[in-house]
């Protein structure tokens, strides 16, 4: 999780950002203790609540082709 969490908050950065105002972006919907515990690194959390702060900030998991994936092997 620490890799996603560097993510979120890489990404909370370039958009200028607090916890406060990601919290108010996500009202309703996560508490905001939850958000400030994740953010700073206190506590892991739930799939669901990682899936919502990556979208709110229009951040998306790719995956990387391994090289058997693309026929591509090492010699």
């Amino acid at each position: 999780m620490t890799m996603i969490r560097e993510a979120i908050v890489r990404r909370m950065a370039e958009l200028n950002l607090n916890p406060n105002q990601l919290s108010e972006m996500l009202k309703g919907r996560i508490p905001r203790q939850t958000i400030y515990d994740f953010l700073s690194g206190k506590t892991d959390t739930r799939t669901e609540v990682v899936a919502a702060l990556m979208k709110a900030l229009g951040l998306k998991l790719v995956a990387q082709k391994s090289k058997k994936a693309t026929g591509k092997q090492r010699k």
